[in-house]
């Protein structure tokens, strides 16, 4: 069972990685486009590609932290020794050289550069973290509660950056050295999580204790990978979420700024509520998980988010209050998904294990994050081709047949991609029970494999 100091203490790891996640849904592009002067499509294109090179470095970081053997477990050094080079990365990107011409090819190969870089760095210490669900608990309730930790921390941080980021900006007038103290930040989160977290042995598979050949581990990955039902549906639920609604989520600064006529101040107190929203609903989310079930949390978030959806297509421009009800029911039933994803994916871990007896951790968490983030970056290259669809001008007054594109798009585009998720997760089987069948069914197998005296 395990302490509330190693339920914070892992939960705190989250907090700093959503102060750069958070980031990069919702101010990375806009600062790419008004600090930067890049076009709409330019920036959605660079997003783009440091996604595709973001997502080949997810599986990458899952298969060497899969195969690590240290005397802190195989997860907690890539967070120690990591954290300050991420920080170091996510600074740059806020950083450009005075010499570069805004709006340049000089500048966009910098914004593009800059950020690979930090989905690099990101993932080094996000995969093995991730892992760690896995890791620090064999039981399924218990993930659900550690995940619902660590999702009220990972909004307590979304919320944080959403106020500090803006308001620093403002006050140093330049988003430098405010990147640099929300860098700061997440390294004392990152270390106080490498303090308080403690692994699990790993459990003994078929091929012992001793790592197989790359080659070998890699392709027998894959093969258990297409035959685990659980995992393809959740995987196949994420790309349908996030494709769609992060067309809507990395636009709400273009919408506050350009519609509600909002500043900075405005759009860091809407952005502030919109994560704190999330904050409140993790706890009811959980419940229902352990209630009913994870798919029962997915499929009502799901619900609740087609509703917000669609009615910001008919809240009417310029509608403050209007707005900010469709995005808090769509915060609300937004934050169902991540305490579902995060507490399924080491079920399916388990569920490998027990069919295929191959345990894969981090591997499991490099795939699921690089379906995300090329969900994501298709998503960013989406929304960059949207805006400038409806005639996006960046920097003046949009039109009110853009303003009206933007809405229509964006919320009947996630609509939909909730409405194919939610059809995904209708055929995942994965109950609490049954993963509690799972489970001893290993119990006895690790007792039968260590014989008499084991």
């Amino acid at each position: 069972m395990l302490g509330f100091r190693a339920r914070i203490g892992y939960a705190v790891g989250d907090f700093g990685l959503n102060l750069y996640w958070q980031s990069l849904l919702l101010f990375i592009l806009f600062f790419q486009m008004d600090a930067l002067g890049l076009s709409a499509v330019d920036a959605g294109l660079s997003y783009l590609v440091a996604s595709i090179w973001d997502a080949g470095m997810d599986p990458l970081m899952g298969v060497i932290s899969d195969r690590t053997r240290t005397r802190m477990g195989r997860y907690r050094p890539f967070i120690l020794f990591g954290t300050v080079p991420l920080a170091v990365s996510f600074w740059l990107c806020f950083s450009p050289p005075g010499f570069l011409v805004p709006g340049s090819a000089g500048m966009l190969v910098f914004a593009t550069l800059t950020h690979m870089g930090l989905r690099t760095c990101y993932a080094v210490v996000a995969i093995p973290y991730s892992s760690l669900t896995a890791a620090m608990t064999r039981d399924s309730d218990e993930r659900a509660s550690l995940t619902g930790w660590r999702m009220l921390l990972a909004f307590a941080g979304s919320t944080s950056v959403s106020a500090l980021l803006p308001l620093l900006a403002g006050w140093f007038d330049s988003y430098s050295p405010a990147a640099a103290c929300i860098g700061g930040l997440a390294v004392l989160a990152h270390l106080a999580c490498v303090a308080c977290v403690r692994e699990l042995p790993p459990p003994a598979t078929d091929h012992g204790a001793s790592p197989m050949g790359l080659r070998a581990d890699l392709g027998g990955f894959m093969r258990g990978v297409l035959r685990n039902g659980p995992l393809l549906r959740l995987l196949a639920a994420t790309v349908a979420l996030h494709l769609s609604l992060g067309i809507l989520m990395r636009n709400v600064p273009y919408l506050l700024k350009y519609d509600l006529g909002g500043d900075a101040t405005l759009t860091a107190q809407v952005l502030t509520w919109f994560s704190a929203v999330g904050v409140l609903a993790v706890p009811l989310w959980v419940w229902v998980a352990r209630r009913w079930s994870k798919g029962v949390a997915w499929q009502g978030g799901s619900a609740l988010v087609i509703i917000g959806c669609i009615a910001l297509v008919f809240a009417p421009a310029g509608g403050l209050w209007d707005t900010l009800a469709c995005l808090t029911l769509i915060s609300f039933g937004h934050a169902a998904h991540a305490v579902a994803m995060w507490s399924m994916l080491p079920d399916a871990v388990d569920y490998a294990h027990w069919r295929h007896r191959r345990r894969d951790e981090a591997k499991v968490y490099g795939l699921a994050s690089l379906i995300l983030k090329l969900a994501l970056g298709g998503s960013a290259f989406l929304g960059g081709l949207a805006l400038d669809g409806v005639g996006y001008v960046p920097g003046v007054a949009q039109t009110e047949a853009t303003l009206s594109g933007f809405r229509l798009l964006a919320g009947l585009a996630s609509a939909l991609g909730l409405g194919l998720s939610m059809l995904a997760v209708a055929g995942y089987k994965l109950t609490a029970q049954r993963h509690g069948r799972i489970q001893r069914f290993l119990g006895r197998r690790a007792v039968t494999r260590s014989g008499p005296g084991g």
